[in-house]
């Protein structure tokens, strides 16, 4: 019994060295284990000895059903790796070798100048925050004075997360496309400590109809100075300074009253438009005014303040923002914000 035991682990052995490809393995595994089995034509002389030699044999031969099995495994690792060396070898690629193109890619109008905007800013002091882009109700509206019942939420038009998600929470857990980047600003008051500067770029929602100055997802910009005696002589300056830089010196800035919930008080600005004034006529961009809104400030509510744990008592602070397509299109003077996202190349192959 010993020397059958042995023999077919010595077969074993040798079959397996042999076995090449995954079919071969398969063979051998049904031949000793399976269909022939081998060991079960050995198995059957157990019943035939005596108990000790039974318990004896017993074991030696499951421990060689376990010694091919575990072989088998391994040899399968080694094929299935050198496989995978094979494919490797055949489809290897010299990532070091150049590839003479004429063609090396451009920069988007839009990173171009949200890079512009974000040195600009930082050369002022500011720091650069960011934030979810799927936000709660309870940061894109109620913090920012604006709660379920109030009118101002209708503005946004809202693309909202599925109702089987937002049906079974409360109205200021539900789930949604941030309207606007106001929601990191109240991140920041939560989280940082005082005095704050920061901008935050980023990509926002909106169902809006589309036009020369709407799209329904855009890029915008918003910043947030919060600090003992801030006051809108410091926003007027702050704005000055930033459009001077990113468009041109002659750059004028028109300031008009306006009325934002989580803000007081408030104005929208419009640039001069800078289409008009090169090529010396009126276009869609600023619907033939020359004027163009490219700008929303104010003066951050004492509400707003409170609810995020600072005393407005000792503290003031003020934002504004910018939507960064309608910048770039100032600044490139590109005719129609749709533009930068319909994929042209003959637009992104002039930067």
């Amino acid at each position: 019994m010993k020397e059958k035991l042995k023999n077919l682990k010595i077969l074993f052995e040798t079959e397996l060295t042999k076995c090449t490809n995954f079919e071969e393995l398969k063979t051998l595994e049904d031949k000793l284990l399976w269909k022939s089995w081998e060991l079960k034509e050995i198995l059957k002389w157990l019943k035939d000895l005596p108990n000790e030699e039974k318990k004896e044999f017993g074991q030696e031969s499951n421990n060689l059903k376990v010694f091919i099995e575990e072989s088998l495994k391994i040899k399968e690792e080694e094929l299935k790796n050198a496989q995978f060396k094979d494919i490797e070898d055949k489809e290897k690629i010299d990532v070091s070798l150049e590839f003479p193109s004429d063609d090396t890619g451009h920069y988007h109008p839009i990173s171009i100048t949200s890079k512009l905007l974000e040195e600009i800013f930082i050369s002022l002091g500011f720091k650069i925050e960011d934030g979810p882009q799927i936000e709660k109700v309870e940061y894109n509206f109620d913090k920012l004075n604006i709660p379920a019942d109030h009118p101002a939420r209708d503005v946004w038009d809202t693309f909202w997360i599925s109702d089987t998600i937002n049906n079974a929470l409360e109205d200021k857990e539900k789930f949604l496309l941030r309207t606007h980047t106001s929601p990191v600003q109240i991140r920041t008051m939560l989280n940082q400590k005082l005095p704050i500067k920061t901008i935050v770029p980023g990509r926002v929602f909106r169902y809006e109809q589309e036009d020369a100055r709407h799209t329904c997802n855009f890029y915008q910009l918003e910043w947030l100075v919060v600090g003992k005696w801030v006051t809108f002589w410091d926003l007027k300056w702050t704005l000055d300074t930033v459009m001077k830089k990113l468009l041109w010196d002659d750059t004028t800035l028109r300031f008009r009253p306006y009325i934002f919930p989580f803000t007081e008080p408030s104005v929208e600005i419009d640039v001069s438009c800078q289409i008009c004034k090169w090529k010396t006529c009126s276009c869609g961009m600023c619907s033939w005014s020359w004027w163009v809104e490219l700008l929303w400030a104010w003066m951050v509510h004492p509400k707003v303040l409170e609810d995020c744990g600072i005393d407005p008592e000792v503290y003031s602070g003020f934002a504004f923002g910018m939507g960064i397509d309608r910048i770039a299109s100032q600044r490139f003077w590109i005719s129609s914000s749709r533009m930068m996202y319909q994929s042209k190349l003959k637009l992104n192959e002039q930067f």
